[in-house]
């Protein structure tokens, strides 16, 4: 329901979204990157302006997804769904991608969520815990013990 109303999200209401959402242009370069999407891979880094298939996720520079993305510009159509494995990084992340062509700003639109379909889990860093005073009763094994 959200695709026909992309083009015209602030930045602020991208980042609202709890599926990773990226933005591309006709080059590959990125033009939107959500904050769902940049949690999830670690962090709050977000490659906009970089090419897509060289800088952000080379593991995509191949027919499955480089080459819907160049079909997408010719045809100026597409919007398939189906399972993507990226393998940048340190460990493989498994998503479920979708693709939209925006005829509007001849733009491609990347979706990712969980393999089920389901949104990311958005990391949310926390205060460490704080320590919390000895009880009444046992041992405080914070303190050295002399034997």
């Amino acid at each position: 329901m959200l695709v026909p109303f992309l083009d015209r999200l602030t930045g602020e209401e991208l980042d609202a979204i709890s599926y990773g959402v990226i933005q591309l242009d006709a080059d590959g370069i990125v033009r939107s990157y959500n904050l769902a999407e940049a949690e999830n891979v670690g962090g709050d880094n977000r490659p906009i302006g970089r090419d897509f298939f060289l800088d952000v996720y080379s593991s995509a520079n191949v027919p499955e997804l480089w080459g819907r993305f160049r079909q997408a510009l010719v045809e100026r159509r597409l919007d398939e769904t189906f399972l993507y494995t990226f393998s940048c990084g340190a460990l493989p992340r498994r998503v479920m991608l979708r693709m939209y062509y925006s005829v509007r700003t001849r733009s491609v639109w990347l979706f990712l969520g969980k393999p089920d379909g389901s949104p990311l889990d958005r990391f949310v860093l926390h205060e460490p815990p704080q320590l919390r005073p000895t009880p009444t009763h046992g041992i405080d094994l914070r303190s050295p013990r002399v034997a």
